[in-house]
């Protein structure tokens, strides 16, 4: 057999020529094709599954976590986050952190977070809030969709080559925006990245996956946290849902997958899932409340923590979040500390902020070296932190408004004002650091589980 098949040339269709073009629908390309619509453009966002959401929906993570989008009372995640959650709850599908101790009044109880202002969702109510989104700002939504090459004239990312079940195509846009959580489009176009959470012998430490999965049958108080080295993951780690005896797990883990690598994602799935029963059966005989659980979901892909970061003007470090600095290029704020999960086994090491206190993401960590036209929001930002959901709706909408307002000046994304943006964020009600207080003493809080 050979090594090698050439692809005989051929025309492809143009599906679509759009202002802006927002690749992945998760939290924050939901925000970004929304933010770009808001600012006049025309927007394709295009995503892999049957639904938008990503690891809100598909992947099961079911709640904004706790020292994200509030802390200590405060919130630092504003613009589009709230619209979106606010929808959810007028749908009955949403506990915002300032009813959660009313609604779920044991969940704090032993918690490892010195905040616990989490706000848990309803997936299925998030789907549907997503679409209406989409429609309210007229959106273009294409689903079942891989993008599956970049197309380039010199430097410039110019539009896709997308596959579906209508065959293979290509989408042009003035500017992309990659919310693929792997920086997919990135590496397609060329641009610089690194992978992993570090080096080890000259060899990139990859980092561990999870399978979440959704068990009812629990009492309410049942405890949340708790660690545990006989369980792969390292601790109990439970996430309420809307009704008061159902709960996410965050509960399993696999080392050593390459989430860039498809045969390697097929293992770490297989090998979660197998994971899960074991889990539920552990949690039946060993965890007091849950004597009764029973699974009733499991993601329908794993969480990765780490993938591709693009190499981007600057990259935000561990030391600007556990020092809350702010930036003149700010355009998104986060107070979810340093979560580090360990590469070789169970446990993390959690360095959580001083509630009530948010770091800041500057532009420069959003726009990649060498290419043009394309910009990062979410998981895969030149960033040390974990991008959790609600700091990706953040990012999303920053590079949304970035998109959009690059495509009407006509300037690059780069040279973009940042000022302009900075103003254009402000008036979608988000959140800047205008008003965050002096930096606390102690810095942060250690934990280690490993």
């Amino acid at each position: 057999m050979p090594d090698f098949y050439i692809e005989p040339e051929k025309k492809l269709p143009v599906f679509a020529n759009v202002d802006v073009l927002v690749c992945g629908g998760g939290p924050a390309g939901i925000a970004s094709a929304v933010s770009a619509a808001k600012n006049g453009a025309k927007v394709l966002l295009i995503e892999r599954f049957n639904c938008l959401g990503g690891q809100g929906t598909t992947g099961l993570v079911t709640s904004f976590m706790s020292m994200s989008a509030f802390t200590g009372g405060r919130q630092v995640i504003r613009g589009i986050w709230e619209e979106f959650t606010n929808r959810m709850v007028e749908m009955g599908g949403c506990i915002k952190p300032p009813q959660l101790k009313e609604r779920k009044p044991y969940f704090a109880n032993n918690r490892h977070e010195p905040d616990t202002e989490i706000c848990p969702f309803d997936p299925e109510v998030f789907k549907l809030a997503a679409d209406e989104i989409m429609e309210k700002y007229q959106v273009e939504v294409l689903f079942h969709t891989y993008v599956t090459a970049a197309i380039k004239n010199g430097n410039e990312v110019q539009g896709v080559v997308i596959e579906n079940k209508s065959g293979r195509q290509a989408v042009f846009a003035k500017r992309i925006v990659d919310c693929t959580g792997d920086a997919d489009i990135m590496a397609y176009a060329g641009a610089p990245f690194e992978t992993g959470v570090g080096e080890h012998n000259g060899e990139q430490v990859k980092s561990p996956v999870s399978t979440m999965f959704c068990v009812e049958g629990l009492e309410p108080d049942t405890l949340t946290w708790q660690v545990d080295k006989e369980l792969a993951y390292g601790a109990v780690n439970l996430f309420p849902l809307m009704r008061d005896d159902e709960f996410r797990a965050e509960m399993t883990r696999v080392t050593g997958i390459d989430p860039c690598n498809a045969a390697e994602i097929t293992k770490g799935e297989i090998a979660c899932r197998k994971q899960i029963p074991e889990v539920v059966d552990w949690m039946r005989k060993n965890l007091k409340g849950a004597e009764h659980a029973k699974l009733t979901r499991i993601a329908g892909m794993m969480g990765m923590m780490v993938s591709r970061r693009i190499l981007a003007e600057y990259k935000v470090s561990a030391d600007d979040i556990l020092n809350y600095r702010l930036f003149e290029d700010t355009v998104a704020m986060n107070a979810y500390g340093v979560d580090i999960h360990n590469p070789d086994g169970a446990g993390c090491e959690l360095y959580w902020l001083i509630p009530g206190h948010a770091y800041a993401i500057p532009y420069r960590s959003l726009v990649p070296l060498e290419v043009e036209n394309i910009i990062a929001a979410g998981r895969c930002i030149a960033a040390d932190g974990i991008a959790v959901m609600a700091t990706c709706f953040a990012t999303g909408e920053a590079a949304g408004a970035a998109a959009a307002l690059s495509a009407r000046q006509e300037v690059p994304l780069r040279n973009l004002s940042v000022k302009c943006l900075q103003q254009t964020l402000k008036k979608q009600g988000v959140y800047l650091g205008e008003e965050e207080p002096e930096v606390p003493e102690p810095r942060y809080i250690h934990i280690s589980t490993i």
